[in-house]
Formats: structure tokens, sequence, C-alpha cells
């Protein structure tokens, strides 16, 4: 992996640069620095709906950006989470310059109507809708909930069909104003498309003229529930089973360690709860664990999908593993094998021009670390050790949350 070109526009618009010579493909990300978090209780899902509503409205002379982006022969879409807002478009790398005019306009000069946000506001509602249907859906809204009663974090990130419904034209573009600007906008680009061009189009474009920010709510600093059990009842075939608890955020040092104990927990095909309750007594198909990072928090899940009959014996089950492994943790051979897997994970996730793009703007944009590198964070993974994975399990389960969708 190549050092990253780190620039920033004369307006102070963060632009990374990814340069992969050669490549056919190039990824352009532009992110917000915002999400649901950062939303007050009376626009709860509005940095959701704004996204779709970006990806939707016609440009000035014509065309609504995502129809722009696929005539391009690429793909584009956009990802809302509690900390960040990213349009993205992944196209041949002679269009680049082309697709990164198209989401420059779209993040800087949207043009809001009641039109398109009548028409976004059903399809989000929709979407809301089906979600909330899925046990393996609205069991991490569940866990959420659980994990931050009454906070920020713990609301859902698309709102729900009532806040939605509620969410008016003018706070929408006043939230989009408040966060459109320099300091809160960046770029992270990767592909084979030329540095240099990349720079003068970002410096002469709509980011270049973004104003700069004003005052920004600063959020509250998330509190961790009490841990215990909630359970959601759905008249469903299958059922949906998080277990969780406090992790650390982006920069912490055992950050490396949390991602090495999800690979031990769950992740891997040999993993502590996979071994035992998919490989050994067939109440899984589907298995896995990760960590959230935020900026100053984190949250780890271990979920499990299950038949409903079977809930039981599978939180009982996954609950006393976890309780003896934090008494006796892994070996050194264990770690070291689990660590070997992880950061080979990430170099493949990596592959992808898209993925790499957002793994830098997520530990480096979102962490506040502009010298965070794909391969300090591998040798960081790699370098992880048995004492550290235990230290990670034993704070995991101080408290240990439990969410459970679909028992009716």
């Amino acid at each position: 992996m190549t050092e990253p070109i780190r620039a920033e526009l004369a307006g102070g618009v963060p632009a990374w640069i990814l340069h992969r010579p050669g490549a056919g493909v190039t990824t352009v990300t532009l992110w917000t620095l915002t999400g649901s978090r950062y939303e007050d209780e009376d626009l709860s899902g509005g940095t959701h709906l704004l996204e779709h509503i970006l990806m939707q409205a016609p440009l000035p002379g014509g065309g609504r950006p995502v129809d722009l982006l696929e005539a391009l022969g690429g793909e584009a879409n956009a990802v809302t989470s509690r900390d960040h807002l990213v349009l993205y478009a992944r196209v041949p790398t002679s269009e680049t310059l082309a697709a990164l005019d198209v989401l420059s306009r779209a993040l800087a000069e949207p043009v809001i109507t009641a039109e398109v946000l009548e028409a976004e506001r059903r399809v989000v509602q929709e979407e809301l809708r089906l979600a909330a249907s899925d046990p393996a859906d609205v069991v991490h809204d569940l866990f959420f909930d659980a994990a931050f009663p009454g906070g920020a974090l713990g609301r859902p990130v698309g709102g729900t069909a009532g806040s939605v419904g509620r969410l008016g034209l003018e706070a929408l573009r006043a939230h989009h104003a408040r966060w459109a600007r320099a300091g809160t906008v960046a770029a992270v680009i990767c592909g084979g498309a030329d540095p240099e061009a990349l720079l003068r189009a970002l410096e002469t474009g709509p980011l270049g003229a973004l104003p700069p920010a004003g005052p920004l709510p600063v959020p509250e600093r998330p509190r961790f529930g009490g841990g215990g059990r909630r359970t959601l009842a759905l008249n469903s075939d299958s059922a949906g089973v998080v277990l969780g608890g406090p992790a650390v955020p982006y920069g912490d040092r055992l950050l490396p360690a949390w991602q090495v104990l999800m690979d031990l927990v769950a992740d891997a095909s040999s993993a502590l709860l996979t071994e035992e309750i998919r490989n050994r007594r067939g109440l899984s198909y589907e298995m896995w664990g990760f960590a959230n990072a935020y900026r100053d928090a984190g949250v780890w899940r271990a979920f499990v999908s299950t038949a409903p009959e079977n809930v039981g014996e599978v939180v009982e089950t996954a609950v006393a593993l976890l309780e003896e492994r934090a008494g006796l943790g892994w070996t050194g051979e264990e770690v070291a094998l689990a660590a070997r897997r992880t950061a080979g994970l990430f170099r493949l996730e990596a592959e992808e021009s898209l993925e790499e793009a957002l793994l830098y703007g997520r530990y480096g944009l979102l962490g506040g670390d502009p010298h965070w590198t794909l391969d300090a964070q591998v040798a960081a993974i790699r370098a992880v050790t048995s004492d550290d994975v235990l230290a990670a399990l034993r704070a995991a389960m101080d408290p240990l949350v439990i969410a459970i969708a679909g028992i009716d």
C-alpha cells in the first residue's frame, strides 16, 4: 500500500487521495461528519432522509445524481451512520472527474424541494416498515436502545416512521446548511485517477467554495446503560439475538485487541460461540461479531440468527461460554492465529477501492488521526497479545446487554 496523499483545500476541506497507478476503477467518497447522534429528537431520522434526498434531488441543469453517475458506467449510493454521512460513486477511472463533479454538486448545491422530500419520505418509511418486521434487523435497534438508554447513540439511525413523517422542508434545509461546510466535509478518493487533476478539480469545484463551519452542536457524552435483557415480540419464524456491551473508541490503544476478540468470539468458523452454537448444536446458520468504534465510545455485538424455540438455549449457552472464557482467556498461539486472520481480512477488505476509502474515512477522519494508515493498523492487529484480548473480554462483559427480537 502506498502512503496516501493528504491535502487541504484553500477553504479548509480535507482531501485524501489513495492513488493506485493504473487501476481501471476509482471510488469517490464525500464525507459529512454528522449522523443520527447529532440530531435533536425532533429531527430524528433527518440525516438518513437527507441522504436519500441528496442522491435523488435533480441538480441545476437537470438530472438526478444517481442517474448521472450510473450513466457514467458506475454505481452510486450513500450511507448514514450514527456519526457520519457518506456519498460515494465507483466509476471507470476515465470518468472520475465527472463523478466528482456530480457528487460535489449533490452534496454542496442540492435543490431540496417539497416534491422530492415527500417522495423520499415515503421511500424511507417503507424502508423502516420492512426493517421493523425483520428480527435480524430490528434487534440491533433494540440493542442500542438498551445500551444507551435515553441517549442519542441509542436512537435508531433512520428514526421511526412517525419521526420521519414529522420532518419539515425547512428543518431539513437548515440541517443541510449547518453541516455542508468546510470543517465538516471531506473527500477520500481511491483508485487510478491522477492526483493532481483531482486536487485541481476539488479546489475549483463546489467543495472548494463551501462556507466555513459555524458553531456546531457538541454531542452528549455517551453513557452505557446497566446491562440486562430486552425482548421484542414479533410474529416471525426466526429470531435475532444480540449479545454485546461496551467497547473502546477510535484511537484507543486496545481497539486492535477488540477486533481480534471478535474473531475469537464469533467471526471465525472455529470461534467460541460459532463452534458450539452452530457447528456442534446446529442452532444457527448466520453468526458474526463486530466492534463498533465511535469518536468517544464503542460497543461490541455478537449476532445469532435462530429459530424462536431455540432462543433460550442460544442465550444460555453463549453467556456461559463467555463467562467461562473471561476466566480462562486464550493461549498466545490462539490469539496469534486470530490476529493473523483479522489482519489478513483487513487487507482483503481494502483490496476494493470503496472499502479502502471507507477505512481511511472511518479511522482517519472520524477517528481524528490524520496520520492513520492501513499498514499501521494491520501491524497493530498483528501485535495484539493474549493479555490484551483477555482485558478486552473482561471489559466486554461489564455490563452485558442481551437483545432478542422475534419471540411471539
